[in-house]
């Protein structure tokens, strides 16, 4: 099939097109007279309204420049010592510009001088420093008639046209208002001098009246045979050629007119047209041409000449509508062949290859295919768009595998990091995938409503698996392979074996030596040496099972180890030789007990407290809401403090760090940008230490806040931990007792019993301990027994 570029067949189309345009136009070349005349009355209509609005704009420059002149006209900053200056000064300008009703002058004082002409002809003049207000009322010669005087209450420097002009050398302009001596509306413009620090010595004000403005507008409209009017970009009428009346104290709107017509020149105005057509109620259209008024006040002002268009093309009316009539039968016979031309050509391929980019973007790939068109362009843009289609999804998939074994490492590196919890993070999720998957296929109970709707919610919930503990990155090794009590880096029994050692020893040498001096007494001292070791041997053996921390120590047990910890021996060398350097911080302020010194066996001695070496970041605790009791000290290593633990082999602190995962493992998982279809991944993660009954870490959580995914998570984690067999501080649990642990635990509201019950019910407790459990783990299992105590 032969292919054309879209250059060509878009152009063979519309060159056909023009020849039938341009055989219309020549034939009736004779109706650019039509175009014509609009252009002569815009062009008149221009030319009427640059002279207004330059009118307009020159007039309210100049008074600005003779208030500028008149504020610098003397360097004296008191106003009343130049009086009679300012007066005469005022008095010709207000009479020569009929636009002003008045002018005045005040200082930084607060000393006013005025001369209006409406409502009547006066001279005002306010002394602030005497507190007196004087009317001079004047004739046309500006002769006094009268004159009143008042408290001086009046103080221009608290007003707009004062204030606006204060501290610049550019001519103030107010926005147009109703002055309260005439209720005629107008605007003030007013120019301040200043001192060379800025200061204001002066400020001039005039009021500049509006209703001339209309009267010079109706003068206009013979010329251009139409009206005009002024209006501001806040919809008020400045002035017009045609009556209105303003409401009270209020400058009228284009909008109460109710005239559709000036309406839409408004809003063409204020959308940056300055020419158009429109049309009024009665359904005469109009032609109209907007100017801006140079150097407007406040908000933009605009002058509008609106010219009834029927004015314009009278003559050439009826030839413009057999022109119309001519063109749509053309159009009309031509419109459908090419719409459909058109349509095949160019729309459809447009529309399948606009679609084929909408999936691509939603990552549907399968809709991706060759377009075979005339077209070349479009023909080899489908194939482009396959091609980037292919790329895309191979990218995708690429990185997906990247990032899950990027996952991967990174949980086997936690795993190998301790080779007591080797294989943890990866055996957690292979139990929560098979739960979550006995849970998509369930119908029973709120299961019934839960499923992972596609792919990407199961990888979602799949590299939650691998990064629950993540965390544990950062737990130190020494904490997470304690397997006794004593032990940090090593186990710490061997130092209390060789003090036990040393009394050994200095119980056989006390034995000589009283032997020497009474040898009579052989037998009796042998009986005290035996007894005396065998007592040793009887408080170590007591100690080192202390150390292994299997049993809970009660009462007894905790009073026994005190008082062998208050036995007593003696050193003889220095305990401050060779320590590292953070050994030396911790003993720098403690004394140096003078050798050779009386020890306890078992001690908690100062430099055992390891403070934190970091302050604890209370702020972002509470802003990701974690609720964790946090311990005053990074750790105790004291000898008998942590003999003393009642449970276990880890103390208050060792236990809160290695907990400390989880916090770690949110906030690490929750400064990663993780996608959208990625997003709950620190939540199913983060709260696989959460409990329904809200006891749970770091953040209480209750079952109402703790999604399916997450409870499932819980219950994996657990299983794993319960059913291990490399744990430094247990033996494997046979599997009934892991479960019954379990079974227990979801009575007490600690996991989901119905996700417990599921568990069991759907045998994924047991495909996972064929694979992963020992022989000897392997023992009977009572279901229904268990789920009855689950529930009970």
């Amino acid at each position: 099939m032969k292919k054309y570029t879209f250059t060509v067949s878009i152009l063979s189309l519309f060159s056909a097109m023009t020849l039938v345009l341009t055989f219309f136009l020549i034939s009736n070349f004779y109706f650019r007279g039509m175009d014509h005349a609009y252009k002569l009355t815009e062009s008149k209509i221009i030319e009427v309204n640059k002279n207004i609005t330059d009118s307009l704009s020159g007039s309210l420059r100049n008074t600005g420049d003779k208030l500028s002149v008149l504020a610098n006209i003397t360097e004296n900053p008191k106003i009343l010592e130049n009086t009679d200056i300012f007066t005469r000064i005022m008095w010709e300008q207000l009479r020569a510009d009929k636009n002003l009703s008045s002018i005045y002058i005040a200082d930084h004082e607060g000393n006013f001088i005025q001369i209006r002409r409406d409502p009547e002809l006066a001279l005002r003049i306010l002394n602030k420093k005497a507190g007196a207000d004087t009317y001079q009322y004047k004739n046309n010669d500006f002769l006094s008639t009268s004159f009143r005087t008042s408290a001086a209450d009046y103080d221009p420097r608290t007003r707009n046209w004062f204030l606006g002009a204060s501290g610049t050398k550019k001519i103030h302009w107010s926005e147009p208002y109703f002055f309260a001596s005439t209720g005629k509306p107008g605007i003030t413009i007013s120019a301040a001098a200043l001192d060379e620090k800025g200061d204001v010595i002066y400020v001039c004000g005039a009021d500049y009246t509006l209703d001339t403005l209309s009267e010079l507008l109706k003068t206009k409209t013979g010329l251009i045979n139409g009206r005009l009017f002024l209006f501001s970009s806040e919809q008020e009428i400045i002035a017009a050629s045609f009556d209105y009346k303003n409401k009270h104290d209020t400058l009228r709107k284009i909008g109460d007119l109710g005239s559709e017509g000036l309406s839409a020149v408004f809003e063409s105005a204020v959308n940056g047209r300055i020419t158009g057509t429109t049309a009024e109620k009665n359904d005469k259209e109009y032609v109209y041409v907007i100017t801006p008024v140079p150097g407007s006040i406040g908000n933009k002002w605009f002058l509008a000449s609106m010219v009834n268009k029927e004015s314009i093309i009278e003559n050439i009316n009826q030839t413009l509508l057999i022109t119309i009539a001519i063109s749509v039968i053309i159009m009309g016979i031509i419109y459908f062949p090419v719409s459909y031309i058109i349509r095949r050509m160019f729309i459809n391929p447009i529309d399948r290859l606009k679609k084929m980019t909408a999936d691509i973007a939603e990552q549907n790939y399968s809709s991706t295919e060759i377009i075979y068109t005339r077209i070349e362009e479009f023909y080899k843009l489908s194939i482009s768009l396959l091609n980037m289609a292919n790329s895309i999804k191979q990218y995708e998939a690429d990185q997906k595998k990247l990032t899950d074994s990027f996952i991967k490492i990174i949980a086997g590196a936690i795993d190998a990091k301790s080779p007591y919890t080797g294989g943890h993070c990866e055996r957690v999720p292979v139990i929560a995938e098979m739960l979550i998957k006995a849970a998509n296929d369930s119908s029973e109970g709120s299961m019934k409503s839960f499923s992972l709707k596609n792919e990407e919610e199961w990888r979602e919930f799949k590299i939650a698996a691998w990064l629950h503990d993540c965390g544990k990155v950062v737990t130190p090794e020494y904490v997470v392979d304690k397997a006794t009590k004593l032990e940090t880096i090593y186990n710490r029994i061997h130092e209390v074996r060789a003090r036990f050692e040393i009394l050994y020893r200095d119980a056989v040498i006390e034995y000589y030596g009283k032997l020497a001096n009474n040898s009579e007494m052989k037998t009796v001292l042998e009986s005290e040496l035996i007894e005396k070791h065998q007592q040793l041997r009887d408080d170590f053996a007591f100690v080192a099972e202390c150390n292994i921390g299997g049993e809970f120590m009660d009462e007894a047990k905790s009073e026994r180890l005190k008082a062998i910890a208050e036995t007593t021996w003696i050193r003889h060398f220095s305990d401050r030789q060779g320590l590292s350097n953070a050994e030396k911080l911790r003993v720098k302020e403690i004394p140096e007990t003078a050798l050779p010194c009386t020890e306890k066996l078992l001690s908690d001695k100062p430099e055992h407290i390891i403070r934190h070496e970091r302050l604890i970041d209370a702020a972002e605790y509470e802003r990701l809401k974690f609720r964790v009791d946090v311990p005053e000290n990074f750790n105790n290593s004291g000898e008998l403090y942590n003999l003393l633990i009642s449970r276990g082999t880890l103390n208050n602190e060792e236990r809160f760090k290695i907990n400390e995962h989880i916090i770690m493992t949110i906030k690490m998982l929750e400064s990663i940008p993780f996608t959208e279809n990625l997003r709950r991944v620190p939540e199913y993660a983060g709260t696989h230490h959460e409990t329904l009954k809200g006891t749970g870490y770091p953040r209480r959580l209750k079952g109402g806040e703790l999604s399916v995914p997450a409870r499932i998570m819980a219950i994996a984690d657990i299983y794993e931990a319960l059913t291990a067999c490399d744990r430094p501080y247990k033996n494997a649990k046979p599997l009934s007792e892991a479960l019954k642990i379990m079974s227990f635990m979801a009575k007490d509201s600690h996991i989901d019993s119905e996700l417990f019950e599921l568990f069991l019910r759907s045998g994924v407790y047991m495909e996972y301990a064929e694979k992963y459990l020992q022989k000897s783990q392997m023992d009977n299992i009572d279901i229904e027994r268990l789920i009855q105590q689950a529930k009970s």
